[in-house]
């Protein structure tokens, strides 16, 4: 493996361009700077001037290299690497409800367009995804297990999946254990059992604002109120505005994303995840993880769960974001506390699972595969993102702000104060461009100048152009206001 993590299968010009982006983002190669000449870097790396060359064309395409005449290659100046980091919302959280609010059926709107240039959805490119190996996972699993495939797969279950999950769970700072798993359909099912089992209609819910829109619904369904919680571009939710609050209000449960947060991108120091999880114990508050981005850091180790620092933790996640969305793979650690009675909810509620699936990817997990894929497409959504930031930044109005996540493939964008995001939503629609407008993801309604792009399509010319697109369209507003 080389530093980045990728496998030796990729071709030596990629490994190659690969350890230069990373020196590129650490800084270690700074805008301005000229490259090693072809053949001085073939000396260095030991590799031919044509693989050189190649990588050197790989870092031009990705915009990070740019070819002077006469003079050689330098690290091209990044703009996005300018733009300042998004603001957090108010300071000062109430409580409020989404009864007015319908962010589901919105975003799903756009889904369910096929015409639409996907930049709206969090969702990962097919083309991306082993489809071809999940296809034989599942065919082998239908031969293999074909009785236990035709009846009820009913909670906990899957054991073999969930024995994997255990095992898997040592990266995450954990050391469950298979009977800690119960099977979902989704993180959203996981969300949704873990909010009925420590909730009442009516309790208030601490949730981040900006906030996943699904927790949004989730709430609206259940008669919840919400006391939003401001995150901080990059290290997260305030713990510090977290804490005031709760001496004011009396909350049910928290429900954080803190690896990788949907849509801001912030990660939690490990220092603040301990934190969080005392200052919650203390009070006696249950606290719901969603960790449904957490194997996807873009480099270094993967973050440690929440529940690594609390057993009492509630732990939901899936694998709908790494591997595939359709597969409706899910899983929710409750804890002992709760345990009894999120199986007694999953029962009465959809029952059982679908066999197939956790049987297939229980094979893949433990035959290696799925590892060898995330540590291919951490690089991909490492660079999706970043050259993502570079087109909008280049496209969009001055004045704007970028998140820059650590992990994850979307990305969180403050337009100018004076634009209205669901407008260039609406706008962007009509030219066959999807965008998540902010409101989205506030219980209140705010963030009206703010958007969320998803990078996990590859970045194509059609993708190109759609980001043009929508920053022409962005002017065009702009300008109308005056």
């Amino acid at each position: 493996m080389n530093a980045l993590g990728n496998s030796v299968a990729d071709p030596l010009y990629q490994q190659l361009a690969d350890t230069l982006e990373e020196m590129i983002q650490h800084r270690s190669l700074r805008p301005g700077d000229r490259m090693p000449s072809l053949r001085q870097f073939s000396r260095q790396r030991r590799v031919s001037v044509p693989t050189a060359l190649q990588a050197y064309a790989m870092l031009e395409d990705r915009g990070l290299l740019e070819a002077r005449p006469k003079s050689g290659f330098y690290v091209r100046a990044s703009r996005a690497d300018a733009v300042r980091p998004p603001s957090s919302g108010s300071p000062l959280p109430r409580v409020t409800d989404y009864s007015k609010l319908d962010p589901l059926q919105a975003i799903l709107a756009s889904q369910n367009a096929p015409d639409l240039i996907p930049l709206g959805v969090a969702l990962p490119d097919p083309k991306i995804l082993p489809q071809a190996r999940m296809a034989r996972e599942l065919s082998a699993a239908a031969r293999r297990h074909s009785v236990q495939c035709s009846t009820y797969d009913v909670p906990p279950g899957c054991a073999a999946l969930r024995g994997e999950l255990a095992r898997r769970s040592l990266d995450w700072g954990c050391a469950l254990n298979p009977e800690d798993f119960i099977l979902t359909n989704g993180c959203t099912e996981a969300l949704s059992l873990a909010l009925h089992a420590v909730c009442q209609p009516g309790d208030t819910v601490a949730v981040e604002s900006p906030t996943y829109f699904g927790l949004a619904a989730l709430l609206q369904e259940l008669g919840l109120k919400a006391l939003p919680i401001p995150v901080d571009a990059e290290r997260g939710v305030n713990l510090d505005v977290l804490e005031q609050a709760l001496r004011k209000t009396r909350v049910a449960a928290c429900a954080f994303i803190a690896s990788f947060h949907n849509p801001v991108g912030s990660c939690m120091s490990d220092e603040d995840k301990r934190r969080l999880c005392t200052l919650l114990a203390r009070h006696s508050i249950p606290l719901i993880e969603d960790d449904i981005y957490g194997d996807l850091q873009h480099t270094g180790p993967r973050p440690r769960c929440l529940r690594a620092f609390d057993d009492n933790v509630i732990l939901c996640s899936s694998f709908s974001k790494t591997l595939a969305p359709g597969l409706r793979l899910g899983y929710i650690a409750p804890g002992a506390r709760w345990k009894d009675r999120v199986m007694r909810l999953k029962q009465t509620t959809t029952l059982a699972n679908v066999g197939l699936p956790s049987f297939a990817l229980a094979a893949y997990l433990r035959e290696g595969g799925y590892e060898r894929y995330l540590r291919k497409v951490r690089g991909i959504y490492r660079q999706q993102v970043n050259h993502m930031r570079e087109l909008l930044a280049h496209a969009l109005p001055e004045g704007i702000a970028l998140s820059r996540p650590r992990g994850g493939f979307v990305l969180w964008c403050e337009l100018p104060p004076q634009l209205d995001a669901v407008q260039l939503s609406r706008s962007a629609q009509r030219v066959g461009i999807s965008i998540a407008p902010g409101p989205l993801f506030s219980p209140r309604g705010e963030f009206a100048n703010f958007m969320r792009i998803n990078c996990g399509y590859r970045i194509d010319a059609k993708i190109e152009g759609a980001v043009m697109t929508l920053g022409k369209l962005a002017k065009d507003l702009l300008r109308r206001k005056g």
